[in-house]
């Protein structure tokens, strides 16, 4: 990933993917701009749910979603499956080999989505091994019947051990697996918990892990096999309605409503198509989710028939149902089992806008301006994500009274003072540059920002943040408030971690 890394700013990872050791990849990367997308781990969840279930139906039934620790593994901070543990034990004679069962995978992948998966494969007698071969071989498919002698050059990483016990390791000059396997492992549990000598008897074929296969029993699925193939919209919806109908009796069983929708529509020439549809508020009412599947399925265009309808409520809150009426009976009615109007409201925006474009915002306890909160999309989200929490205040250094810097100029912010952060954010910061020979650790007079001009007539005293230290490498950023010529006030910043520390941003707007 070239130096990428997860918490790192937009407008510092821009110009690492830009830059390749090779030359016609680097000149690709500059006539192709980055793409940069919202990440969702939910919709990840998901998609890997329905890889499996795709596996368990073409390959073999027993098929896992690798299971995570309570702590991070070293080097995958993410905490989030991203890997597929399949039993292929009995199944070779049906694809002719190793190769045919392969080329099954590869083209389940490519019959069932649109976009290209890139997908690494390992075969070995054991789940560790194949699990280590997968993420850290040289080559896409590996393939091993020593598993030992396989992974044996491997960093420790490939163990899926804490990353507390990774970095002890290091500073024992532990890198590799087979020196961590020359050491005595009745030594390691007692000073690094049986949890690492676990990973290493699993790994060398020991000891057993268990594959937990059932992926789909808690899923809310219902299906239509199309008697007659086709593309015509009012015919998909009015098929879609049945299997909204089933799905209301099978979150009423469970006084559930749904947040997410997925639309599988298989085709009869492959790859198929899928819809989502989230929403703000549980529900069960099935005329209100009609009319978003439906405001969705008009912006398909299929290309060949539909051949088979499948609907999955992927994510599910608990249905409060409420009297709307004084004298009503107490029978649910649409309303009452379909959310407030506001969440209607925000239902029917999602749908029409699309879901990225109707945000919500979180507040973030982390010192950088730029991740001290967080957008989310407002449906298809579950209910405990869209607790907002309040700030627990910052690290920093002072904003007091405007004067030159001092040797007392670091003292702490209090929440009272006035224009403590600006009220536009950039994102990303823009770059200054300086037109005055600089001095060290001093705020230069005047700035060049896009082609214009613009001078200092006066600052605060900086405000200084920096990152913790259990987050990665520091950054540590001394903040000015500056006033300009033309009567703004500017948030500049520099960091003075950075390889070259005379470098000035401007991160934020007061005025």
């Amino acid at each position: 990933m070239r130096g990428v890394r997860i918490g790192m700013p937009l407008v510092e990872t821009t110009p690492l993917l830009r830059h390749s050791p090779s030359p016609a990849a680097s000149q690709a990367a500059e006539l192709r701009p980055a793409e940069i997308r919202r990440h969702d781990p939910f919709m990840d969840g998901e998609m890997l749910k329905q890889l499996a279930a795709h596996i368990q139906q073409a390959i073999t039934p027993r098929v896992a979603i690798e299971s995570l620790d309570a702590q991070p593994w070293a080097g995958f901070p993410r905490q989030q499956p991203e890997s597929l543990l399949c039993d292929v034990t009995g199944v070779w004679h049906l694809f002719d080999g190793v190769q045919g069962l392969i080329d099954a995978i590869e083209n389940t992948f490519a019959d069932h989505y649109a976009v290209q998966l890139h997908t690494r494969m390992a075969i070995a007698p054991n789940m560790a091994a194949a699990w280590a071969l997968a993420h850290f071989g040289d080559h896409d498919v590996e393939i091993s019947d020593e598993p030992t002698a396989a992974i044996a050059s491997f960093p420790i990483e490939a163990l899926r051990i804490a990353r507390d016990t990774a970095i002890t390791l290091h500073r024992l000059g532990v890198e590799r697996i087979d020196q961590l396997l020359r050491l005595p492992r009745s030594g390691l549990a007692t000073r690094l918990g049986k949890p690492l000598v676990d990973r290493i008897s699993q790994a060398i074929g020991e000891i057993d892990e268990p594959l937990v296969t059932d992926v789909t029993s808690d899923a809310l699925t219902y299906a239509h096999e199309l008697e007659y193939p086709t593309r015509d919209l009012p015919i998909l919806l009015h098929r879609m309605e049945g299997l909204l109908h089933q799905a209301k009796a099978g979150l009423a069983r469970r006084n559930l409503g749904a947040i997410r929708l997925l639309c599988h529509l298989d085709m009869a020439v492959p790859p198929s198509q899928h819809v989502e549809v989230g929403l703000f508020a549980p529900s069960a009412d099935v005329a209100h989710l009609h009319s978003l599947i439906a405001g969705r399925f008009e912006n398909l265009s299929l290309r060949h028939d539909v051949v088979r309808l499948t609907l999955s409520i992927a994510l599910t809150g608990p249905l409060r149902t409420v009297q709307t009426s004084l004298l009503s009976d107490g029978a649910p009615d649409s309303q009452s089992m379909g959310g407030t109007a506001v969440s209607r409201f925000v239902d029917k925006l999602s749908g029409r806008l699309g879901r990225d474009a109707v945000l919500g915002v979180k507040v973030h306890d982390d010192p950088l301006p730029e991740n001290a909160h967080q957008t989310f999309p407002m449906t298809g989200q579950p209910i405990k994500n869209r607790r907002v929490e309040s700030p627990q205040g910052t690290s920093g250094g002072a904003i007091p009274t405007r004067s030159h810097p001092s040797a007392s100029r670091y003292r702490s912010p209090s929440a009272t003072d006035a224009m403590r952060r600006p009220l536009t954010i950039l994102d990303p910061p823009q770059p200054l540059v300086s037109l005055v020979p600089q001095v060290s650790n001093q705020l230069p007079e005047a700035f060049r920002l896009r082609g214009r001009e613009i001078r200092m007539v006066g600052y605060w005293e900086p405000e200084r943040i920096e990152t913790r230290w259990w987050s990665g490498p520091t950054i540590r950023r001394d903040y000015y408030r500056v006033e300009t010529d033309t009567g703004t006030c500017w948030w500049v910043y520099r960091d003075i971690t950075a390889s070259d520390a005379s470098e000035w941003f401007l991160h934020g707007q007061f005025t």
